[in-house]
């Protein structure tokens, strides 16, 4: 096992938080639910929620294998720490995992289940979940998955926690997939038209599996390559295209300027899609298949959206209800976790079932 030494103490609370979910669903005092949050900050976009239990005290790396790229850390462990101790050994996440600041939490990454740029090139963040640790609605400690990427028998409810927003259960530990990182990473920029943007999506098929980012934003295309340094300056040298300035960390974290104004919402959507804008501007990720929008009309995006076989999540400013919601779906997943609804009611009734809308 390597030198998990942190800067955080290590702290293990999970008893106590174990018997605070217990005594809310037995109806013990004035708590009937539970609003689990962390470090608070993703609560400029759209998470701000006072939280009654936080878990950003329940830290420290449990066991981290270099040699078999799996880590196992607590949930309130901050990702800069994580990623410190992966950077000593030439590692880091098998996908990219954006932290909004330097004290965000692992588990706050996990609830949110947000993806970075590099999303349509590799691995989503649920797909290098391999386990997972939480205390249920009914303040009974679980373990779902395993420690190794071979264990995969049963349903797989540690993938299920990726985007919960902790509405099915307090998770206390989670088991990440890592990889090695890339012996080179370079980007080049190229002035393009909105028109031109569907003839660059069809050719940047041919550029994996060097091509590890793609962000358009006024009139730019950034693409991100990483791979062999060979590799990856053959492509280059064919591309042609300027350095490109972007920050693509930045980026990932939600912290260019792009972000800060007060309407923002996300669209999902097809790959290689295009999308009319009436308002606001666009930053265009994953070849086409997410489009941020700041300042825009939410409602007429939604209707947009929706026209094209996506959906909307909206996060800063005037809501829009759900398209295409599961709710039936997703009340029975939490019904079997957390029977009473201790854990993050508004969240839930918000974001899955679609009854938080005025």
């Amino acid at each position: 096992m390597a030198d998990v030494t942190s800067h955080t103490v290590a702290c293990d609370i999970s008893d106590a938080i174990a018997t605070q979910v217990a005594a809310a669903y037995r109806g013990e005092g004035d708590v009937a639910s539970i609003c689990l949050g962390g470090s608070g900050s993703r609560a400029a976009f759209g998470l701000g929620d006072q939280a009654t239990l936080s878990l950003s005290g329940h830290t420290g790396v449990e066991d981290y294998q270099p040699d078999e790229l799996t880590l196992r850390a607590r949930t309130g462990t901050p990702i800069a720490e994580i990623e410190a101790l992966l950077n000593a050994n030439n590692q880091w996440f098998a996908a990219e995992i954006p932290s909004p600041s330097s004290s965000s939490t692992l588990g706050g990454a996990i609830a949110c289940g947000w993806d970075g740029p590099g999303r349509a090139f590799g691995s989503a963040l649920r797909d290098i979940v391999l386990g997972c640790q939480l205390v249920n609605g009914r303040g009974e400690i679980v373990r779902f998955g395993g420690q190794v990427m071979k264990n995969v028998a049963g349903f797989d409810l540690a993938r299920l926690q990726v985007g919960a927003l902790g509405t099915l259960g307090a998770m206390l530990d989670v088991t990440l997939r890592l990889q090695p990182q890339p012996e080179c990473t370079k980007s080049v920029a190229f002035d393009v038209a909105p028109e031109g943007l569907d003839a660059w999506w069809q050719r940047t098929r041919s550029l994996r599996p060097l091509l590890s980012g793609s962000c358009y934003f006024e009139g730019r295309l950034h693409l991100r390559f990483s791979g062999r340094e060979l590799a990856v300056s053959d492509v280059l040298q064919q591309l042609g295209g300027e350095v490109s300035p972007l920050d693509w960390r930045a980026l990932m974290d939600l912290n260019s300027a792009f972000f800060h104004g007060e309407r923002l919402a996300c669209a999902y959507l097809p790959r290689y899609s295009s999308l009319p804008l009436n308002s606001g501007k666009a930053l265009v990720e994953w070849e086409g298949a997410r489009v941020w929008v700041r300042d825009g009309d939410h409602l007429a995006l939604a209707r947009d959206v929706a026209a094209l076989g996506g959906f909307v999540r909206v996060m800063r400013g005037p809501a829009v209800s759900l398209q295409g919601v599961t709710s039936a779906w997703h009340r029975a997943l939490k019904s079997a976790l957390d029977p009473k609804g201790v854990f993050n009611p508004v969240h839930f009734d918000r974001c899955f079932t679609g009854e938080g809308f005025a």
